[in-house]
């Protein structure tokens, strides 16, 4: 396989640093360069189509799924990468010639877009790579660093969109409001003269809407799964056939269950999916028995060790060419080499894997796990807490966000905690040590379950008070547009762990502290000053 991209972060930078490839690779970037050119030329003949009433967005899901590829490119093989720009390039060649004939009949005047790359059926992918190259030296020649930068910025906030915009139509719901902003910033990528301030402004206007997404997929889940409570989840196994469900998308997971509910074998969650346990409508299935494996050190040991079949949903899965074939699934529309494609809803190969499996022979005991929690009880807690920072016994308010596990980071936070002054309070999502003065939420990293608390510690604490301080422990999309929100509503004291170059490379980092304010973790005593505004 030509490319070998880790977009997973976390885990001391897991398996990349193993393999020698934490930093994106030139043929990477230059084959995401043409995605981005036929991408963003597609956006603006969907613009125009709009904007002469052809058509309401005909092609919005093919967009989110190219936007998708980009982040995924890891995952495919070289025949598939062929594929997927193939097809971006004949929607962009049929979007383009619709809109020129429909105008045509029409009587309107119509707007060309000179084509600035083309393929031909006869191109290979390293011929693609190599165009890629030269129309990435053609940018930046035209374009200064902070416009590089800043347009580095615009798409990771573009893919945080379209992620958020994929996992919401797992709930059957769409935001077109959202997706014409997404063509509005994609078609900024078209304008080399384009000014930095009216990039940011694209990029401030998409990281807010990118709130409104969040909002509407914890309603989502919500309404299909009941509300979150506090309960203990079973780390261990018990005697017999089994079924992983990997990943994060819930709605796969209820499907499974409600169909497999008279077949004899165990489902355990995995990763993301461990959240499942704490809404109540998934309480009801007595076979959902626990969750397996911890993917805090190597989550493809997990899967090598799990005696039955493995049901994959999400994207980002590196390196599972290593496991052992026909063990895995996916129901995705393009699957990674060597995993077996299910029919959408169709799950009978997978069931009838399970029930061949090998199974769990004896079980294991494993400490059980808490996770969720009691709403009245986490008002009460939030509320004493502002009355605290009011009277003056809490100054300083330490959030710490969602994270993989990495040791260094473990080791960054134990060295926080010791050093703290007396009087600061944390309340955290990952990292914990159980100390009298820490308020440890559990929600196995779900984005809009964490949202809909810190709503509530908002609605006590402002975003804008000098006692709040964020950190931000995991290098991803979500994390960037969320890191620019909270800084536009007037946040202090911003700090960003420490993230691989294949991530966010340096130079973004730069722009965002310039810009954003933003602070990269250095050590715990010199983040302590700065934040204390000591010397």
């Amino acid at each position: 396989m030509l490319f070998n991209r880790n977009k997973e972060e976390g885990n001391d930078y897991n398996e990349c640093v193993s393999r020698g490839n934490c930093s994106t690779s030139p043929e990477v970037r230059a084959f995401q360069e043409v995605m981005i050119i036929f991408l963003r030329q597609l956006a603006y003949y969907e613009l125009k189509q709009e904007e002469v009433n052809m058509s309401y967005f005909e092609n919005k899901e093919f967009i989110i799924d190219g936007i998708l590829s980009l982040i995924a490119t890891n995952k495919y093989t070289n025949d598939q990468l062929l594929e997927i720009i193939s097809r971006i390039y004949s929607k962009l060649l049929y979007a383009r010639k619709e809109y020129h004939n429909f105008c045509d009949k029409t009587k309107l005047k119509s707007d060309e877009f000179k084509l600035t790359l083309k393929l031909t059926p006869q191109m290979t992918l390293s011929e693609i790579i190599r165009a890629g190259e030269k129309a990435l030296l053609a940018k930046y020649k035209k374009i200064s660093l902070q416009q590089k930068n800043l347009y580095e910025i615009l798409l990771l906030i573009i893919e945080s969109l379209a992620i958020n915009l994929e996992k919401l139509s797992e709930y059957d719901k769409f935001d077109d409001s959202v997706y014409k902003e997404i063509l509005k910033g994609l078609n900024l990528f078209n304008y080399t003269k384009t000014s930095t301030v009216k990039i940011k402004d694209s990029i401030d206007k998409l990281a807010r809407m990118d709130l409104t997404l969040i909002d509407l997929l914890e309603n989502s889940q919500r309404e299909k799964f009941g509300n979150i409570i506090n309960t203990e989840v079973s780390k261990s196994t018990i005697p017999g056939k089994a079924l992983l469900v990997s990943g994060a998308n819930l709605q796969i997971l209820y499907d499974i269950l409600k169909k497999s509910e008279e077949l004899d074998f165990s489902v355990y969650t995995h990763a993301d999916l461990l959240i499942a346990h704490a809404f109540e409508k998934f309480q009801q299935f007595k076979h959902l028995k626990g969750n397996y494996g911890s993917c805090s050190g190597n989550c493809v040991l997990d899967f090598a060790t799990f005696p039955g079949p493995i049901l994959l949903t999400k994207s980002d899965y590196p390196n599972i060419d290593y496991l052992y074939r026909g063990k895995l699934f996916s129901s995705e529309k393009m699957t990674p080499q060597g995993v077996i494609k299910l029919n959408k809803n169709d799950y009978n190969t997978i069931f009838e894997s399970a029930l061949n499996s090998k199974g769990f022979s004896k079980g294991r005991e494993i400490d059980s796990i808490e996770i969720g929690y009691n709403k009245d009880d986490l008002i009460n807690k939030i509320s004493k807490l502002s009355q605290k920072i009011k009277s003056g016994e809490i100054e300083k308010l330490i959030i710490i966000g969602t994270s993989e596990y990495s040791s260094c980071q473990e080791d960054y936070f134990q060295k926080l905690y010791r050093h703290l002054p007396e009087k600061s309070y944390i309340i955290t999502f990952s990292y914990h040590f159980n100390t009298k003065n820490e308020l440890f939420i559990n929600l196995a990293g779900n984005l809009p379950a964490i949202y809909k608390v810190l709503i509530e510690i908002f609605n006590t604490v402002p975003v804008d008070s000098n006692k709040l301080i964020f950190f931000f422990t995991k290098c991803d999309t979500n994390s960037i547009s969320n890191i620019i929100n909270l800084s536009n509503l007037g946040a202090k004291y911003i700090y960003l762990s420490e993230c691989t170059p294949n991530i966010i490379n340096p130079n973004i980092i730069s722009t965002l502290k310039k810009i954003y304010q933003i602070n990269t973790t250095s050590t715990p005593h010199e983040d302590i000053k700065n934040f204390l505004n000591t010397k």
